[in-house]
Parts: structure tokens; C-alpha cells; sequence
């Protein structure tokens, strides 16, 4: 896994450093064996419920500069609860480098753009889809474990 560190103006208080990276989400921490406690458990789901606890939620909609409220730095994907379903299948991916594809293509997940923009695709973190301005989401955060991305590409595929 890489750790990307959430930009910050060099004037900002340290507490405003700990308070935001906190709020920027990211993957678990290391229980010791290299794999955390929620990537250990993603290997039993692929159900929505799950997927939004454990990784929209604290890895995506932690604040209104990702994919919170209106989310108009996002395209407007909105990840908080009650809203992901909504927004996600069957919608047009607005990403410049979509390419005509849907944030979820239900039945298809190497066709839906969600996991494409993840890393968790058939080329991986290298898809050229994956804009150059953001790189890999979540955004300026950990990448998500392969067993998360398994975990979406399985719910991707039930639906």
C-alpha cells in the first residue's frame, strides 16, 4: 500500500493537520500482520451495507471536499449512507477520463468505473483511465486493500 498525505497551506495550526488528516479516511490501521482488521473481514462480503461501513464512510465521504453533501469537487457523487446505491448504479461517470462508462455497471465491475478510479480494475493502479490530477482514489489517502476492492468488485457483480 502507498500513504498519500492530504494537502494542506503551509500556515495551517498543527491541529487543523491532525483534525483533517484524520477527517481524509483512508484504510485501517495494521493489526501487526500486515493486513488490517476491516480488509481481513471484506474477504466474507459483498454486500452494500458492509461496503458503505467500511469503506465509503471512513474512506470517502468523510468530508465535503470528497464525496459528502453535494460533493462538487466530486461530480457531485454523494458516498454517505443512503445515498451510494443512488448514486453509483447505473449512473453516467462524469470523470473526464470515464470514457462513456458508469460509476457502476451493474453485473460488470471491470466495466464500472468505481473500481477503475479505485485501482482495483483489470490494469490496476497503472489504468490509464485513472486521472493524473488525482491518481488513484480514495484521494490523497492510503489506497484500499486488494480485499476491499475484491469486496466492491463482488457487490459490482451480484447487482
Amino acid at each position: 500500500m502507498s500513504l498519500r498525505l492530504c494537502f494542506f497551506p503551509p500556515l495551517a495550526s498543527l491541529l487543523l493537520l491532525s483534525t483533517t488528516w484524520a477527517a481524509c479516511g483512508g484504510d485501517d490501521d495494521d493489526d501487526g500482520d500486515g493486513t488490517s482488521e476491516s480488509c481481513q473481514q471484506a474477504v466474507d462480503h459483498s454486500d452494500l451495507e458492509w461496503i458503505q461501513a467500511n469503506i465509503f464512510t471512513p474512506s470517502c465521504a468523510l468530508s465535503a471536499a470528497c464525496h459528502q453533501g453535494n460533493a462538487s469537487s466530486a461530480n457531485g457523487l454523494n458516498l454517505e449512507a443512503g445515498n451510494s446505491r443512488d448514486n453509483l448504479v447505473g449512473v453516467a461517470a462524469e470523470a473526464d477520463d470515464a470514457a462513456g462508462l458508469n460509476r457502476v455497471e451493474p453485473g460488470d465491475p471491470n466495466n464500472s468505473y468505481l473500481l477503475i478510479i479505485t485501482g482495483g480494475g483489470p490494469m490496476g493502479v497503472n489504468d490509464p483511465r485513472i486521472p493524473d490530477s488525482t491518481g488513484p482514489m480514495p484521494e490523497n489517502n492510503e489506497l484500499l486493500c486488494d480485499e476491499k476492492l475484491a469486496a466492491i468488485s463482488r457487490w459490482i457483480d451480484s447487482l
